[in-house]
């Protein structure tokens, strides 16, 4: 008898990739399919954990207040909604977290973030956003040029269930989370998983100087890169949740 591969019967086959952030994901998908491979996030599951215009209507509550534009504005049309500081970002990514780019304290740091979003390639594309400036219990160490490293987390979501979790400033000395905080901060982290509707989903949360876990981002889990998340026990979690009950 012919030897079978464990997937050998299964079809459509199941696929995660894990290549950076996607050009044109509704183009991969459709290749995927053709290969017969159906990819953990529908283009329209992926389009919003990924899209901060899209993810952001859904957890008001849960997130600092923020407001995006198609044109780059004025910095007078900006300060009708906020004051300084303000935080600014690409609808989807920040450009290598750079504080020059991000934290606007003044008109002139506003002139500065605006040529380089003209010019920075992560950046260009992208809408802009504004969000509010939340306050962020600060670690040790922080990295010249970035914005200063908080008490910040990643956690990865397989079909609403936790799969991975582990510090996001992996660079900066180690640090983690009490039982009490990991309790409060997943409880945070699983209200927006529940709002949302893809397969595979990345929730970055931080808490604010004032003891409050905030969603910071959302994210496809197959872009994203794995941070303080052990890999291993990421996939073999994925794995166990996959696996035919008895």
């Amino acid at each position: 008898m012919r030897p079978r591969h464990i997937y050998e019967s299964v079809r459509p086959l199941p696929g995660i990739a894990r290549v950076g952030a996607f050009q044109d994901y509704e183009k991969l998908y459709q290749q995927a399919a053709s290969w017969g491979i159906q990819m953990a996030n529908t283009p329209e599951q992926h389009n919003l954990c990924s899209n901060l215009p899209l993810w952001y209507p859904k957890m008001i509550d849960l997130t600092p207040r923020s407001i995006w534009y198609e044109a780059f504005p004025s910095l007078t049309t900006i300060l009708k909604d906020f004051s300084f500081p303000f935080f600014l970002k690409g609808a989807r990514q920040t450009s290598r977290h750079r504080a020059d780019a991000s934290i606007i304290r003044s008109p002139t740091d506003y002139e500065r973030a605006a040529e380089i979003f003209r010019r920075d390639p992560i950046l260009q594309w992208q809408a802009l956003v504004c969000r509010e400036f939340v306050p962020l219990r600060q670690i040790p160490g922080g990295f010249e040029g970035k914005v200063p490293a908080s008490f910040e987390f990643r956690t990865f979501w397989w079909k609403t269930k936790l799969v991975g979790s582990g510090r996001y400033w992996f660079e900066a000395p180690n640090y983690g989370w009490t039982v009490e905080e990991e309790a409060k901060a997943l409880e945070c982290a699983q209200l927006a998983v529940n709002r949302l509707s893809g397969g595979f989903i990345v929730i970055d949360l931080a808490m604010t100087a004032a003891g409050q876990w905030i969603i910071i981002e959302c994210n496809d889990g197959m872009e994203s890169g794995y941070a303080g998340v052990s890999p291993m026990l990421l996939w073999r979690n994925i794995l166990d949740n996959e696996a035919p009950s008895n």
